[in-house]
C-alpha cells in the first residue's frame, strides 16, 4: 500500500470531521474492540497528557511539545484537523509521520478497521498510537477530537488531564450549553488524576470542580494556583511573567494574541506538575522552548503590504479573541475573508467580527459542510458591509489582491478548511 492507497482507504470511512452525526453513533466500544486486536496499544503509551477544550487546545499542546523537546525528551504529539497534509496529526518529536509510515501502519490496522466499522478519526487515532510506540517516547500529548467522554484519545490513562477554556461549539453534537459541553469535556478527568484547568466561565467551573471532586482528583486552576503578571502584547509576540509557588519566571511567545498568554500558562501548570517527578524538566529550558514555539495558523502573519493574517477561529470564543488580538495589535481596517462550516455558531461570529470589518470577501472551502455564501451573505447583510460572494478560498484571495490597498490588513478565518487552503495558495501563488 502506498500513501495515495492509505488516504484513500481513510476517505472511504465515515468521517465526522465532514459529514454531521447524531452523539449515539459515538461509541468507544467499537475502538476498545479494534485496540484489543492491535494489542492495546494505549496501555503502553508513556506518560500521556490528554488536553480537552473548546478553545486553545491545539495551541497548549504546541507549547508543550515545544517546552518538552527543548528538555531533550522525545514528545509525541497527536492533533486535529490538519491544515495540508493528514500526516501533520501525527508527529514525534516536532516532525510529522513519513508517507512511508503512514501508508505501512494504515495497511497494516485496514483489515481491523474495517471488521469493527471503525471511523476516520478513530483509524487515524490507533495508527497514531502505534507509530508512537515504535518510536519509545518520553511523553505522548493527545488532543482531544471532539468533547472528551466519548472522543477515541479517552482511553488512555493520563498523568495530566488538561481542560482549555470552554466555550459553545459542536452545540448540535455535545449540547446547547456551558454545562452540558463542560460535562462532556470533564469526562477526561479519570479517577485520582491530576487536572491542569484554564480559567472557565462560572458554570464550566461548576461542573469540572463537581468531577474532579467524584474522581477524588486534584485541580490545578489557572489565576488560583498560577497567576500572570506584567502581560505585554505586540506584533512581536507576548511577554509576561508567571507567579507559582512564590517564584516569578518571566516568559517571551513568538505568537500573536493576549489569549496566547493563557493557553502559555496552563502549558506551564502541566509542566510544573511534571518537574515534580522529571528532574530533565527545568525552567531555563522551558523559556527557551517558549521561545521557539510555531503554532500554524493562530493570527498567523503570513504576508506584509497589504498585511494578511490566517485564523483557525471557527467558534464565538476564538472569534472574540481573534477581533480583540486586531483591534489592541492591529488597529487597520479590514478586509474579511471569512468561510465557515454547517452547524457552526456562525451568526455569533459574524456579530462579533463585524464591528472591526470594512468589507467581507465571503468564500466556501472545497468541504462538503461548507456554509454555501449566499447563505452566510443572509447573516452578514443587517451589519451594513459591503461584501462580495466568491466560489472558493482561492477566487476570495484573487479579488483581495485586486481590491486591497498595501496600507490595509486581510485577515482569513472561519475554519481550518479556510485557513489550510488559503495557506496553501498564499505560499503557492502571492
Amino acid at each position: 500500500m502506498n500513501f495515495k492507497q492509505a488516504t484513500c482507504f481513510l476517505d472511504s470511512l465515515i468521517n465526522y470531521e465532514r459529514t454531521a452525526s447524531p452523539y449515539y453513533d459515538f461509541k468507544l466500544e467499537r475502538f476498545r474492540n479494534l485496540l484489543k486486536d492491535l494489542g492495546n496499544p494505549q496501555e503502553k503509551l508513556k506518560n500521556v497528557i490528554l488536553v480537552a477544550g473548546t478553545k486553545g487546545k491545539g495551541s497548549v499542546c504546541h507549547f508543550l511539545e515545544s517546552a518538552l523537546d527543548n528538555c531533550g525528551l522525545r514528545t509525541g504529539h497527536f492533533t486535529k484537523p490538519h491544515l495540508f497534509s493528514v500526516c501533520e496529526r501525527v508527529r514525534v518529536s516536532k516532525q510529522p509521520i513519513g508517507k512511508i509510515d503512514f501508508a505501512r501502519l494504515i495497511a497494516k490496522i485496514k483489515s481491523k478497521v474495517i471488521k469493527h466499522k471503525c471511523t476516520y478519526f478513530e483509524a487515524i487515532t490507533a495508527l497514531a498510537f502505534l507509530y508512537f510506540l515504535e518510536n519509545d517516547l518520553d511523553y505522548t500529548i493527545l488532543e482531544v477530537g471532539l468533547g472528551g467522554r466519548l472522543d477515541s484519545t479517552n482511553v488512555t490513562e493520563p498523568i495530566v488531564s488538561v481542560i482549555t477554556r470552554i466555550g459553545l461549539d459542536h452545540t448540535e453534537v455535545l449540547g446547547d450549553s456551558i454545562s452540558k459541553i463542560a460535562s462532556e469535556k470533564s469526562a477526561i478527568i479519570h479517577n485520582q488524576a491530576y487536572v491542569v484547568c484554564s480559567q472557565q466561565r462560572p458554570m464550566a467551573l461548576k461542573i469540572i470542580k463537581k468531577r474532579v471532586l467524584e474522581t477524588d482528583s486534584k485541580l490545578f486552576l489557572m489565576g488560583r494556583d498560577l497567576k500572570i503578571e506584567n502581560e505585554k502584547v505586540s506584533i512581536e509576540g507576548c511577554r509576561f511573567t508567571a507567579k507559582l509557588d512564590n517564584k516569578r519566571v518571566n516568559f517571551d511567545i513568538p505568537v500573536l494574541g493576549r489569549h496566547q498568554i493563557e493557553n502559555a500558562a496552563t502549558g506551564l501548570g502541566v509542566l510544573q506538575r511534571l518537574m515534580a517527578f522529571d528532574k530533565r524538566i527545568n525552567w531555563d529550558r522551558i523559556i527557551q522552548g517558549f521561545k521557539q514555539v510555531k503554532i500554524p495558523a493562530r493570527c498567523q502573519i503570513v504576508r506584509d503590504k497589504p498585511m494578511i493574517i490566517v485564523d483557525v477561529a471557527h467558534n464565538p470564543d476564538s472569534a472574540l479573541a481573534l477581533a480583540e488580538t486586531i483591534q489592541e495589535i492591529l488597529v487597520k481596517d479590514v478586509t474579511l475573508i471569512f468561510g465557515a462550516s454547517k452547524e457552526k455558531l456562525v451568526k455569533e461570529m459574524l456579530k462579533i467580527l463585524s464591528p472591526i470589518t470594512k468589507r467581507v470577501i465571503l468564500t466556501r472551502a472545497k468541504s462538503p459542510r461548507a456554509y454555501d455564501p449566499k447563505d452566510l451573505a443572509e447573516l452578514i447583510e443587517p451589519y451594513s458591509i459591503s461584501f462580495q460572494l466568491t466560489k472558493s478560498v482561492k477566487e476570495a484571495i484573487g479579488e483581495m489582491v485586486k481590491t486591497t490597498s498595501k496600507d490595509e490588513l486581510v485577515v482569513i478565518t472561519g475554519s481550518f478548511y479556510v485557513a489550510g487552503e488559503a495557506l496553501k495558495f498564499i505560499k503557492a501563488k502571492i
